[in-house]
């Protein structure tokens, strides 16, 4: 396995492997945010204006600011039990682990294991587990590594690729607001800006899009907050899903309203899915919610993480919330 952490360095190991690639296959994580589907389209054009056709599976779903994307819906959304595109390169982007590809990992890790793999992320659980690994933990979107990696390969972006890559950088960085951001950030999406990057469309998708469904969703799950002493934390039931007939990602808003709390130190939203409960943990530094994240078979940023857990609402409440408590606790006073 090589690893590298400067996209610079990693160029010239990077165009070796993705200029014999024929019929690549381009994976994320779970649940692909804004920052995962750019990386995944951004990567499928790269690749188109070169002459190649990448083939791009997702699960379950695309996140709504997909929609703003070219060719967003040619991107597969993978059936359990359904075969993947055959391919002769798999690229992993935006993703910490196989595990983290949900049933994609699980139904064909052998079929994965078969093939040449690279992998670019930023994540710090990231266990490097391609043939070919460039991780920066200090980059604040795989996006805006990807736009490092390839200007440095040569490779020329076209709008669509720069516009996907774009929507990456500004949905992982919330607009530039997360600790995450460095100068670097900015210089990219200037970068991305000046080669054709529809700038106003990806605000909008991001900023001004909120379906009338998603703000009652916020609404109800508000209503319920818990906060006290810089920890808050919030539930979403099947029960407000079904009646503000919303999705899983719309969830993602109510995160951002709790993470404006004033004085707030760490939050955590749990959303029931079916017989599980999908968790998603911020903190303001020091307090590292990834290690809470990967203690149950989770991973992320110290400052943004998240988990599936095996087990009802109830039961994850009572088990995520004390140890919420108890890592903002550990560091002591702000």
């Amino acid at each position: 396995m090589m690893r590298f952490d400067d996209a610079r360095e990693a160029a010239p190991a990077f165009a070796t492997v993705l200029d014999a690639a024929r019929h690549p296959l381009v994976l994320t994580h779970i649940n692909p945010d804004g920052d995962a589907i750019g990386a995944v389209l951004g990567i499928v054009h790269a690749f188109a204006a070169r002459g190649i056709a990448a083939s791009a599976v997702v699960w379950p779903v695309l996140p709504r600011c997909a929609q703003v994307l070219a060719d967003a819906d040619r991107v597969t959304r993978y059936q359990p039990g359904a075969q993947l595109p055959d391919a002769d390169l798999v690229i992993l982007v935006d993703t910490a682990s196989i595990a983290r590809l949900g049933p994609i990992g699980e139904e064909h890790r052998a079929w994965l294991a078969d093939r040449p793999m690279v992998l670019v992320d930023h994540h710090a659980t990231n266990d490097a587990g391609a043939s070919l690994n460039l991780i920066d933990t200090s980059a604040a979107s795989t996006c805006e590594l990807l736009a490092q990696l390839f200007g440095a390969m040569g490779w020329t972006l076209d709008t669509a690729a720069a516009t996907a890559l774009l929507l990456g950088v500004v949905s992982d960085t919330q607009s530039f607001q997360t600790t995450a951001t460095r100068p670097v950030s900015l210089r990219v999406a200037a970068d991305l800006i000046e080669g054709g990057a529809a700038h106003q469309p990806v605000v909008t998708a991001l900023q001004f899009s909120l379906p009338g469904p998603t703000a009652m969703l916020i609404g109800q799950a508000l209503a319920g907050l818990q906060y006290t002493d810089g920890v808050a934390w919030a539930v979403i039931t099947e029960a407000m899903f079904a009646a503000t007939n919303t999705l899983p990602e719309d969830a993602d808003e109510v995160l951002a309203v709790m993470q404006r709390l004033d004085g707030l130190r760490a939050c955590a939203l749990l959303r029931a899915y079916g017989t599980t409960t999908r968790l998603s943990l911020r903190s303001r530094p020091p307090i590292d919610v990834a290690a809470l994240a990967v203690r149950w078979g989770g991973g992320g940023h110290r400052q943004a993480a998240g988990a599936t857990l095996a087990m009802p609402l109830d039961e994850a409440v009572a088990l995520v919330v004390p140890a919420l408590r108890a890592a903002v606790d550990a560091v002591g006073a702000p």
